[in-house]
């Protein structure tokens, strides 16, 4: 099978070495899933013909990008591991109409550098800034910005993708692979809009009392100037020296916020952008999300407060990420349960993959089950994550 795969891709682009299976059998997640090969595609051609020979052979296929999933979703077993490594050009910029076409393997980070020198982004941005853009288009990525911009989705404008057939797919129609998970398909290429580099100014807000801060949410949301919103309990607070109390950051697509010098306004964004490597330098091990109502947030900070888990998150759309140490983690699925309680959810962050597969409702199942059968049928692409299937 090697031989056959490597006729596809090239040697070079092919390994079955204990070094390579070794790497790719982790992500940012703590499990260990070894794969039996690890192919590097470099043209949406040499995809077709993978996903062609595979379907024919009932291969199973697990798609990856920069290996950034925290629910296992690029993880697999006794199966082929198709990387998006080294399709990763951007292949072209329009200003004039701001627009970006790239390949899927294209690192956000790489992105956002290449259109630095027009004085243009992709202002989508995740925690983690070498998350691929085909990555971010299958979980349908929220971010902080998405307070005033909305999810991945309303900034792709076409996809290609390779589904589980080997047939190839460039279109606007988007429903096939955003927010699916790589259920559908290996996706190849896409085109996003762009936009200015945003100048932002800031206010933040420190509270002793929760209730106050939740408060200023309350009266910040729905101003259209708010950019975004981001809340960083009392651990967090501390690392960043904003004082030993709950604080809010405030960031504004304007100069309303009294932060609206360039280097201080700069080393405020600096510090919301690197709350998650903070924690984890600080020993947070387990990263876990939840979404729920503005409402249902008191009483979940007052939990997390309680049992020495940092808590951090876009709390105007009420989204937020939860860091336990390592010695803590018997208490993540106290928190999972706690989170159902309030009437919250998780995955809808870091996606469902196989840790949050039990959490889709029985619609929207429905609705991926019909997704599998028109473009998967015989279901060798990412098998036994978000669903199971046949």
């Amino acid at each position: 099978m090697l031989k056959k795969f490597s006729d596809f891709v090239g040697s070079k682009n092919t390994s079955d070495f204990p070094i390579d299976l070794e790497a790719y059998s982790y992500a940012s997640s703590e499990v260990e899933l070894k794969p039996f090969m690890v192919l590097w595609p470099e043209s949406v051609d040499q995809v077709r013909r993978i996903m062609l020979y595979a379907n024919q052979s009932r291969t199973p296929i697990t798609i990856r990008g920069s290996g950034t999933s925290l629910v296992d979703s690029t993880l697999g077993e006794n199966s082929v591991i198709l990387s998006s490594e080294r399709m990763n050009k951007i292949l072209k910029i329009d200003v004039s109409n701001k627009m970006v076409e790239v390949e899927a393997g294209v690192r956000i980070s790489d992105l956002n550098r290449g259109l630095a020198a027009f004085k243009m982004a992709f202002p989508i941005s995740p925690v983690n800034p070498v998350a691929t853009i085909g990555g971010m288009i299958a979980l349908n990525l929220v971010s902080k910005e998405s307070h005033s911009l909305g999810r991945m989705e309303k900034w792709v404008e076409e996809i290609e993708f390779v589904d589980g057939t080997g047939k190839h797919f460039y279109t606007s129609k988007k429903a096939a692979a955003v927010g699916k998970e790589g259920l559908s398909g290996f996706i190849t290429k896409a085109k996003l809009r762009i936009a200015e580099q945003q100048m932002l100014s800031f206010d933040i807000f420190n509270a002793e009392q929760l209730s106050e801060l939740l408060k200023k949410v309350r009266q910040l949301e729905n101003d259209l100037d708010v950019y975004f919103l981001e809340f960083f309990d009392k651990k967090f607070s501390e690392i960043f020296g904003f004082f030993n109390s709950y604080c809010l950051v405030a960031a504004y697509a304007s100069l309303k916020g009294k932060n609206r010098i360039l280097p201080e306004s700069s080393a405020i964004l600096k510090k919301v952008e690197s709350a998650h490597s903070s924690a984890r330098l600080k020993g947070y091990y387990y990263l876990q999300d939840a979404s729920l109502s503005l409402e249902k947030s008191y009483d979940l900070i007052q939990w997390c407060e309680k049992n020495n888990v940092a808590l951090q998150g876009h709390i105007g759309l009420g989204f937020f990420y939860a860091y336990f140490l390592k010695e803590d983690e018997g208490l993540v699925l106290n928190f999972r349960s706690f989170v159902k309680s309030l009437g919250g959810q998780s995955g809808k962050l870091f996606g469902h993959g196989v840790k949050n597969a039990g959490l889709i409702g029985s619609e929207e199942k429905k609705l991926l089950v019909k997704l599998k059968d028109e473009y998967d049928y015989n279901n060798i692409i990412n098998a036994g994550k978000l669903i199971n299937y046949r």
